[in-house]
């Protein structure tokens, strides 16, 4: 005689239940390891838009024939665009005023990317990357971290204003 199954049983077979941890257990094995590119994607979406930036603002610069600057704050992990301003032609006063385009909001960085620093030869101590009307763009090496603490440099070029992103601490040439 074959057992027969009740219709008002609510039950799980014991087959149903392995079947089910099986699935899941194979979701899982293909789900886990993409979420450790997790940090690494924030970290080329934040130098994808800090490139962004430098190459808008080195574009206006050239355009406008104005001086802007890219100003960072490390430990916040936000960054702006300046801009200098002729406060009064009689004093000869000027100084960088925060720029108000919808292109240079104020930035920050994805995820758990976080700055390290950013090495600027003519002024180590404050962190900013001049751009002249001339379409020089002042040598600069940003140093990130992404969410696993893994280091990363965005290096960028003074002629062009483009970036480039490795892995490591680079330091100056």
């Amino acid at each position: 005689m074959s057992a027969i199954r009740n219709p008002q049983s609510k039950a799980f077979t014991l087959i149903e239940l392995m079947v089910v941890i099986v699935v899941l257990g194979v979701m899982l094995g293909l789900i886990i390891p993409k979420l450790g590119d997790m940090g690494e994607a924030n970290l080329k979406r934040s130098a994808r838009h800090l490139t962004g930036m430098i190459r808008f603002l080195r574009d206006e610069s050239q355009a406008k024939k104005e001086v802007y600057r890219l100003r960072f704050d490390i430990q916040g992990n936000r960054y702006w665009a300046e801009k200098w301003t002729i406060l009064s032609f009689s004093d000869h006063t000027a100084e960088f005023k925060r720029l108000q385009v919808a292109m240079a909001n104020e930035g920050s960085l994805a995820g758990q990317t976080v700055f390290r620093d950013v090495h600027v030869g003519s002024h180590p101590d404050d962190p900013y990357i001049l751009f002249t009307p001339d379409g020089w763009v002042e040598p600069a090496l940003i140093h990130l971290r992404n969410g696993d603490d893994k280091p990363f440099t965005l290096i960028v070029n003074p002629l062009t204003g483009n970036t480039e992103l490795h892995e490591g601490v680079l330091e100056e040439r």
